[in-house]
């Protein structure tokens, strides 16, 4: 399965949500570093909780923020999104290349399904969960064979961690 070849698809903004929710994320933007920003963002959530533009903007803003544990959770949410509509387990250990590529999937959403799963990983290398990041990418590199994702270098980075008993310091 190619990750990099598919033909131009709906996008998840194809479907914008309200516009109160597409102004609150624009001034969530525009407000960054003030703390309106985090209440732009929780109002837009609190009004399309399940909308991939706001999931993507609440999980940068934690990432940014350095709240790993609350963007963890954002982007397990946001594979749930994904997953329900190109029926993908909800075990992300049970996922095969297969699955990815059986039916008629878009591959604009399963490459956002393996980001977030990617996402994840760095996360929980960054909070001294080493385990659980190179399981995550084991897996990635297991479905993506040609390592468009770039899971191998994450993997070498977290690997070199674990030989030096150290926390992963990727930014």
């Amino acid at each position: 399965m190619d990750l990099l070849s598919f033909d131009a698809e709906s996008l998840f903004f194809d479907s914008p949500p309200a516009e109160e929710v597409v102004q609150l994320l624009q001034r969530a933007e525009e407000n960054y570093g003030d703390e309106q920003a985090e209440a732009d963002l929780q109002r837009a959530y609190h009004l399309a909780p399940d909308h991939l533009m706001v999931l993507i903007a609440l999980f940068r803003y934690y990432v940014y923020q350095q709240r790993f544990l609350e963007a963890l959770a954002i982007s397990r949410q946001a594979r749930d999104v994904i997953r329900q509509p190109i029926d993908l387990p909800h075990d992300w250990r049970t996922l095969s290349e297969a699955q990815l590529s059986s039916g008629d999937k878009n591959m604009l959403m399963v490459r956002c399904y393996l980001l977030c799963l990617k996402g994840e990983a760095y996360l929980y290398a960054r909070l001294g969960e080493l385990e659980k990041a190179t399981a995550l990418l084991e897996k990635l590199i297991e479905i993506d064979g040609q390592d468009h994702l770039g899971a191998t270098a994450l993997l070498t980075v977290v690997n070199d961690q674990k030989q030096q008993n150290a926390p992963v310091m990727i930014d």
